[in-house]
């Protein structure tokens, strides 16, 4: 059990290092909605960047319990926890496309750029460890 608090740990060690990053992208994406005139999409910013927040640690308390898992239960979890992070996904967007289509446009953009900006921290992070 320690060992799964160890490695969300360490995930979370590395955004929090890395806040700058995310600061900046949710900077920009709120500062093209209110150039745009869209001043009201701006919590979809907010909404994407806690929809992945949630998502890298669901998806990191996944990986650490089915590393310290046998092979068979480890592709359980794994597929368990796969259908999870979708539901959670398609839950929050199926809630905004029925507040407006502008809101699911926004949120689900924001979402992607910031599940894409994580995935560049923590590859970045793998090569600063690496060398």
């Amino acid at each position: 059990m320690a060992s799964k608090f160890e490695g969300m740990r360490q995930v979370l060690g590395v955004f929090a290092q890395n806040w700058k990053i995310f600061l900046a992208v949710a900077a920009v994406l709120s500062l093209q909605l209110i150039s745009a005139g869209q001043l009201r999409l701006c919590g979809a910013v907010l909404i994407g960047a806690l929809l992945n927040f949630f998502y890298f640690l669901s998806t990191a308390a996944r990986l650490e319990a089915a590393a310290n898992a046998p092979a068979a239960q480890a592709k359980k979890i794994m597929l368990v926890g796969l259908l999870l992070r979708l539901g959670m996904v398609f839950a929050v967007l199926a809630v905004a496309v029925h507040i407006s289509t502008e809101l699911f446009l926004a949120t689900a953009v924001c979402f992607g750029v910031f599940y894409f900006a994580a995935l560049f921290i923590l590859a970045r992070s793998e090569l600063k460890r690496k060398f």
